[in-house]
Order: structure tokens, then sequence, then C-alpha cells
């Protein structure tokens, strides 16, 4: 396998990170009446089921943050997938509630940290002239585990006549769903530690080793004194120097989740079947124009995937934002009208579109890119519960503001996506540039 071929292949392997976090969320939304018949309890008391896992994720987040930087990126994600599989296992087989809870905190605690560890690896391993692509690759396979996911449930629910089964087959679900984590496991284990992460704590020898996997013969060299002269030998490894421009790179981290999530995509995603019935003027249900949503997610991800490396980050990311406060600003001019009109179901499909190749997957990957090596782990960590804690917020108080005023919370959005639009052409790009000069430039602010 050639060193191109093989990057791609560790790039759809990290991407399967999150195909499994998109198929654990469609067969657990399936198995909800089934479970409240299993564990006897109200359909209202067990939506505590489904967000568990997200508050497990959440501090797998957090966790994993640390890990990486103390063991490794590749011994953390191998590890959390490990995890993965005890509380796939114990989940499938729950004889009560509080098993089932447990094992969920397990596979929500092992979603968080690969999802953030896999983010950071590919950015580390990836060579500049393809780090965008290999990265986009993540977003394009997210979809497609929602699709299988509920694809796997239609059949059970339509050609399974056995009673059993059927009561049983959310056990089904997680089992294939840990089947699948087993053998990325498996594939997983002959991946080579970031080479980045290993010149960082010292293994210069082997980070060289692990260079080769990755990069071309005329490529090592350079990358190998850059390395060398980002890492100050005679500063103390745990000791972290914020200047000027580490301090405007934390700053970003910490502010362009509030960005993304106030752009609305969660509560729109989370609500568009309640949104679709409001603004179709046919009886269409919502389930079936959700879907349509879907498919215009994978087009924004092939967006990305061929043309950030060639078109740059701060383009796509502002093209994609201008679409974005587009689409929110025509709903909120239709809701503020109060007319129905099938352009505002035009305009949720090409927000999802828009959004997906720019807020959705450039900004992931633009901030794995700037974040210096010493402190990557710790800025992803502060970027991801930010995301988590935004996303709870909004998706709580989005019913609550919406039943009062329906065009209060799009114009809100579309406020949001405006003000950041005035900010994109300030951010420094990233493009076909090794993360040492992407670093030395935050070094060399003054």
């Amino acid at each position: 396998m050639t060193k191109k071929n093989y990057i791609i292949y560790i790039a759809f392997l990290i991407a399967s990170f999150g195909y499994i976090f998109n198929f654990d969320s469609a067969i657990i939304s399936s198995s909800i009446e089934n479970l409240a018949l299993t564990f006897k309890i109200s359909k209202k008391n067990i939506g505590f089921l489904i967000t568990i896992s997200l508050f497990g994720s959440l501090a797998g987040g957090m966790l994993s943050g640390y890990l990486s930087e103390r063991i490794g990126r590749k011994k953390t994600i191998i590890y959390s997938l490990i995890n993965f599989i005890i509380g796939g296992i114990i989940t499938s087989f729950s004889i009560n509630i509080y098993f089932f809870m447990f094992g969920r905190i397990l596979m929500g605690l092992s979603l968080g940290s690969v999802f953030l560890v896999g983010s950071i690896y590919i950015t580390e391993v990836s060579p500049s002239e393809s780090r965008g692509k290999n990265g986009s690759i993540s977003q394009l396979l997210m979809p497609f585990g929602l699709i299988f996911g509920f694809f796997i449930v239609y059949l059970i629910s339509n050609y399974v006549t056995n009673d059993l089964i059927i009561s049983n087959s959310w056990r089904i679900l997680f089992l294939f769903e840990t089947l699948q984590v087993l053998i990325i496991l498996f594939l997983f284990l002959k991946v080579p530690e970031s080479p980045r992460w290993l010149f960082f704590k010292g293994n210069k020898s082997q980070a060289i080793l692990n260079l080769g996997f990755f990069l071309p013969e005329k490529q090592i060299n350079k990358v190998i004194s850059q390395m060398k002269d980002s890492n100050n030998t005679s500063v103390p490894r745990k000791k972290i120097t914020i200047n000027k421009g580490l301090f405007l790179v934390l700053i970003l981290a910490t502010i362009f989740p509030f960005f993304r999530q106030l752009s609305g995509i969660n509560p729109i995603i989370y609500y568009a079947p309640q949104l679709f019935k409001e603004f179709s003027i046919h009886t269409v249900t919502g389930y079936y124009q959700s879907i349509f949503m879907g498919i215009f997610q994978i087009l924004g991800s092939f967006i990305s995937l061929f043309f950030i490396d060639k078109w740059g980050r701060k383009v796509l990311l502002f093209i994609g934002t201008l679409g974005v406060a587009l689409s929110l600003g025509y709903i909120t001019y239709s809701l503020l009208l109060k007319e129905k009109n099938p352009f505002e179901i035009y305009s949720l499909y090409f927000y999802n579109f828009t959004y997906t190749f720019s807020l959705g997957t450039i900004l992931t990957i633009y901030i794995s890119e700037i974040l210096p090596t010493n402190i990557r782990s710790l800025g992803v960590t502060i970027f991801t519960f930010l995301n988590y804690v935004f996303d709870i917020i909004l998706t709580q108080i989005f019913p609550i503001i919406e039943t009062k005023t329906s065009y209060l919370p799009f114009l809100i959005f579309f406020i949001t996506s405006t003000f950041l639009l005035i900010f994109i052409p300030f951010i420094p790009e990233t493009k076909g540039k090794t993360l040492e000069d992407i670093e030395k430039y935050w070094d060399n602010i003054i």
C-alpha cells in the first residue's frame, strides 16, 4: 500500500468513529418503545436513558484530552474502544435498568473520547497538502451511520415476525454495534502512534520512524527540522508559556463553539420534523422531509472533501456561513410574515448543506490545526466541552422560545451567523501549511 493510500485508509478508520456515533444515535432513538416495555417505565421517563450517554460523552471528551497527552493518542483510542465494547456487552445483556444505564455511560465515555482524540490524531499524521481532505472524511461517514442504523431497524420492524426477537431487537442492535467496534479495534491496533506526540514527549527516534508511514521521503527531513525548532528542549515539558499568540488561539477555541451552536444547528436538527410540519402547506410528514436533510448533509460533506485543500479553510468557511446566514434570514422573514411557502423548507435544506461543509466540517479541522502540539489536546477539549454545553442549553430553551415567538430563535441564529461573517476574514489561513508553520505564525505575534 502506498503512503498516499495508507493515509486515506487511516482517515476512513478515524472516520468510522463518527459513523459509530451516529449509528448509536439511530438505534437508541429507534428502541424507545421496546426499552420502555422491557424495563417497565413510561416513555416520558425513558428520555433520560437516551441523554445519559451524552453526559458520558461530555465526561469522556474532557478525560481523553488529559489521557492523550499522558499516554498518547493511539493508546487513548484503543483503551476507549475496549471500554466501549465492555459497555456494549453490559448494555446488550442488561437484566435491569441500572445495568443498562451503566453500560450506556461507558459507551458514551468512549464515544466522546474517540471522537475528540481521533480528530487530533488525523490532524497530526496527515501531510499538509491533504490534511483538510482527510479530516473531512469523518463528516462524510457520519450521515451513513444514521442511514444504516435506521435501515437495520427498518428491516427488523418490517420483515421479522417473531415477537421474542422484536421485543429484544434493541439487544441485537447494540450487539451488532459492539461487533462493529470490535472490528475497528483490531484494525486500529496496527496503526502507528502520532509522530508529533512522540517527538513532543522526547521519543525522537520513534517519531522519525513513524513519520515514514505517512510522509514522502522528501518531506520527512523538513518536518523533523520544523519539529525540532518548535520544541525548545530547554523549557520544562510541563511548563507552557502563554504568549499573545497562544492566548489568541485559546480565545478562538473558546468562542468558535459559541458561534457554531448559536447558528442553531442542533435545535434545528432535533426539531426538524416539527419544523417541517409547521412550514409545510401540505400534509407530508416531517419524517420524510428529514431524510432529505441527511441527503443534503452528505452533499455538503463532499464539498468540503473535494475543495478544502484547493480553496482553503477561510473561503469555504465564509461561503458556507454566508449560506447559513441567508437561509436563517429568509426563515426569520417568512415566520415574521406568518406565510407558509415551500421556500422555507428549501431554506432548511440549504441551511443544512452550507452548515455541513463550513461550521460543521471546516471549523472542527481548523481548530485542530491552529492549536500547537503542546496544548492541542487541551484546546480541542475546551472546544468540545463548550460545544456540548451550548448544545444542551440551546436544545432545552429552543422549544420554550419558539412556542412564544416562532421567529425569535431564528432571528438570534441569523444575527450570530452574520456577526461571524464579519469575523472570518481576520483569521489566518492554514491551507498547505505544516502544523509547525502554523505554530510559528502564532509564536511570531507580539
